[in-house]
């Protein structure tokens, strides 16, 4: 049986505001710039007293799901911030986000709204809520191999969204195929998101040798290696029906 990794979400959007720019008096929200593949998002907003920037997720209609609340700042006083910047962590699947503004009611500086309560409650200019929204577009799992031949090291880095799989690093056969039967060294990744190990280049390697480094399940969960190539036990991860996996010639 064929599992996927699980779509987790991993957002951390770091809100840092800069220093306010002038007095404002209509409250507004736009994201300039959307280059994820830089690593930010750019805005910039206005706001007519102290508030609250809040990052929501979307719904599965497309709408602000303001029950979750995935990071925010505090906006002290009216005025205008331009060109602050966002930067949201990969995610598996594409995701839409929310900005919104609320106001700090009461002014306590402790944000307290709640959908259907009456304490900061968002900003609205003209019977709309002040938010403006941007997608991450999905950033597949994968595992990549390259070589230091100056301090003779090997490094297998790479991403995944499920915590305690294994990536496994394998030799070729004489074909050049991928070794099932054959494990170099096998590394738990402890935690979801990026992932990186480097080890000595194996000395049981010559120049032009391939290998191979290949993520798998733990399955079951015990943190043992238990994969066969006819078993049903600590599978390879697939991405669209292809094993996630990465290759290098070895250099001399």
């Amino acid at each position: 049986m064929v599992r996927f990794a699980s779509a987790v979400l991993i957002v951390a959007c770091l809100l840092t505001l800069s220093a306010c720019r002038q007095a404002a008096t209509t409250s507004t929200l736009e994201i300039q710039e959307h280059d994820i593949e830089e690593g930010t998002i750019t805005f910039s907003f206005t706001i007519d007293k102290a508030g609250w920037l809040v990052l929501h997720p979307a719904t599965s209609e497309g709408e602000p799901d303001t029950s979750e609340e995935l990071g925010k700042s505090y906006i002290p006083s009216a005025g205008e911030w331009t060109n602050d910047r966002a930067t949201p962590e990969a995610v598996e699947t594409d995701c839409t986000f929310f900005m919104v503004l609320y106001y700090d009611e009461p002014a306590d500086g402790v944000f307290t709204f709640t959908p259907g309560g009456n304490q900061d409650p968002p900003v609205e200019v003209e019977g709309e809520i002040v938010q403006d929204s941007f997608t991450v577009p999905a950033a597949p799992s994968y595992v990549e191999l390259t070589q230091n031949v100056s301090n003779n090291t090997i490094t297998i880095e790479g991403l995944t969204y499920q915590a305690g799989l294994l990536v496994v690093l394998r030799p070729a056969t004489p074909e050049g195929e991928l070794d099932t039967s054959t494990m170099i060294k096998v590394w738990e990744i402890p935690y979801a998101g990026p992932f990186k190990f480097t080890v000595t280049t194996p000395g049981t390697l010559d120049e032009g040798d391939i290998l191979f480094a290949v993520l798998h399940y733990d399955d079951p969960d015990d943190n043992l290696f238990s994969f066969t190539p006819d078993g049903d036990e600590d599978l390879p991860v697939k991405v669209d029906g292809s094993v996630v996996l990465d290759s290098l010639e070895v250099s001399g």
